[in-house]
């Protein structure tokens, strides 16, 4: 019997597509590619644009936060988003690219936001003339002694609470020992000390009391 020459292709590819049929119906075929790739253990080179930013954050592993940050994706695009519906936002290649990078202890370009970098903060520059200022509008005391013509000498009466027991033995005249004395302070009392805060230890009860006491030596 002679078999038509045009019926033994179509019986090949009835036969082919017969078994190609059937191993996909048992699972043991893929033309998807798909099944190559395990997604629980993944790594950067198996990006493909089929998956979704959940699977590969399942498995690098890696945080969502990280994959965002590198990526440079918007904090509100949804996990279930697969990568070539990002086209516009990165390509699959760059990401790949990317995450390469990181894994290898680098730091990629990413489009997230720059940290802001500290203003530093403004120094003040003196001015001649300014502290001396400053520091009488704050009644700061502890300052240089008030400078005399040379030859006066200071009157009782102009003694402040900021002038030092050492100040006012100079500049009024008058022995510091005696000054002490006068005052019934201890002879050890340190000299630097200042009128007001003496006033405020109670070891005097005003400045007018050593007026009245630098007066009275400054007489004898």
């Amino acid at each position: 019997m002679r078999i038509n020459p045009f019926f033994m292709p179509i019986l090949l590819i009835v036969a082919l597509l017969g078994t190609t049929f059937t191993a996909q119906a048992l699972g043991i075929w893929s033309t998807s590619g798909r099944d190559a790739v395990d997604v629980t253990k993944l790594t950067p080179a198996d990006l493909k644009g089929w998956m979704t930013l959940q699977q590969i954050i399942d498995g690098l592993p890696i945080s969502q936060a990280e994959l965002y940050q590198i990526g440079g994706i918007p904090a509100n695009t949804s996990p279930t988003t697969a990568l070539k519906d990002m086209e516009s936002i990165i390509s699959v290649t760059t990401l790949r690219e990317k995450l390469t990078a990181y894994s290898a202890g680098t730091s990629p370009t990413t489009n997230a936001i720059a940290p802001v970098a500290a203003t530093p903060t403004p120094q003040a520059t003196a001015i001649p003339g300014a502290t001396a200022t400053a520091k009488a509008a704050s009644g700061e005391t502890h300052a240089t002694p008030t400078s005399l013509p040379a030859g006066s000498i200071l009157p009782a009466d102009q003694i402040k609470g900021k002038n030092t027991l050492k100040e006012i033995s100079e500049q009024c005249v008058v022995p510091l020992d005696k000054l002490l004395a006068a005052l019934k302070l201890d002879p050890k009392t340190d000299p630097n000390i200042a009128i007001k805060d003496l006033v405020t230890q109670g070891k005097i009860t005003e400045v007018t009391d050593v007026q009245k006491v630098v007066a009275t030596l400054q007489g004898k």
